[in-house]
């Protein structure tokens, strides 16, 4: 990434060296090394490109001029995919259906098409109180509200749509029936985010931001909303690492290298080679290291860069254990880690 007064340098970092290994166009990519000058007033890093001649070294980083750094663990940048609960409020009717009453659920999808709260999709799912069972009714919203999420211009789908206290959490879709759910006594209808569609370099991996809800029902002479709506996002179990976003850093980063234009001039381009796995379940974790580099004389400029080494934690700890116990003792750099590094 390179703006107007800072560039970043991104490494991915599959193996650490010990500090007597020698490292060469002969070693595993992504293999990489932490080395310091004769004189011990700067660091750098040794690192094994994809490619046979992918030997390079860091920037050298003056121990004096560090601004900042910081390590982040994968499990501290995934994505909870966002869910909610539905269910009837126990102030409306004592939470019992009114029979021959409306019940409408809102689903407000926001950034749909654009980026900004200007740009919502509204989906909504309805059905008629024919009982006082709240089981009919969860089951009769949800199975309206997939039908509406089952239009033919709909790109993507958008939520997962289950029922609460289903023990085999199956999915209503357009194509459920009412007798699919005969085994099922629902408390509530759940919504759940579901992953969106992304393409390397094309199509960034997007989340979905929506809001729930119910509308309101005649009860006691005066309209009431009918339903409570809790966010349980905090303790989904379903998410979404940032191996895609680490993907995206990697592609963006190394196009000034080498694949300026985006493979505009294939097949004669220049390929760049990425080692960045989007698949990875765990994620990446990441250590930045902000620094500035400032020149002599009259070239007193001051440029900010970092340095940032991506790879599972086990390996990134290496680094860490380096810099703190030796690298840089006697500094005063402190290195920030996050909740579960």
């Amino acid at each position: 990434m390179f703006t107007e007064n800072q560039s970043r340098q991104l490494y991915v970092v599959n193996s650490v060296l010990a500090a007597g290994t020698d490292i060469d166009n002969q070693s595993a990519a992504g293999a990489t090394k932490l080395g310091e000058t004769a004189d011990k007033q700067e660091f750098f890093f040794q690192h094994k490109g994809a490619t046979e001649d992918g030997l390079q070294r860091s920037d050298l980083i003056n121990k004096c001029r560090i601004m900042d750094i910081r390590a982040t663990a994968a499990d501290d940048m995934k994505h909870l995919m966002k869910k909610v609960e539905i269910a009837l409020d126990a102030n409306v009717n004592g939470g019992l259906p009114i029979v021959g009453q409306d019940y409408v659920l809102n689903v407000n999808i926001c950034g749909y098409i654009a980026n900004g709260n200007d740009s919502i999709k509204v989906k909504f799912g309805a059905a008629k109180a024919f009982t006082a069972v709240a089981d009919d009714l969860y089951k009769a919203i949800a199975l309206n509200l997939a039908k509406n999420f089952s239009s033919k211009i709909e790109p993507v789908k958008m939520v997962k749509i289950t029922l609460k206290d289903d023990a085999n959490n199956t999915e209503i879709t357009s194509k459920t029936k009412l007798s699919d759910l005969s085994g099922i006594t629902s408390t509530g209808i759940i919504l759940e985010e579901v992953e969106q569609p992304w393409r390397l370099g094309v199509a960034k991996q997007e989340f979905v931001d929506f809001t729930v809800q119910p509308s309101t029902v005649y009860c006691n002479g005066m309209d009431m909303v009918w339903g409570e709506v809790t966010d349980v996002t905090a303790s989904n179990t379903n998410f979404l690492p940032n191996s895609k976003k680490v993907a995206e850093m990697e592609y963006q980063f190394h196009k000034n290298r080498g694949d300026v234009y985006g493979r505009q001039w294939y097949p004669t381009d220049i390929e760049t080679i990425l080692m960045i796995n989007p698949s990875l379940a765990a994620g990446y974790s990441m250590v930045d290291i902000h620094y500035f580099y400032e020149g002599n004389s009259h070239n007193v400029g001051h440029s900010e860069k970092t340095i940032t080494l991506v790879g599972e934690k086990t390996e990134l700890d290496k680094i860490i254990s380096d810099l703190e116990s030796t690298v840089l003792s006697g500094y005063n750099v402190p290195i920030r880690k996050s909740a579960n590094w």
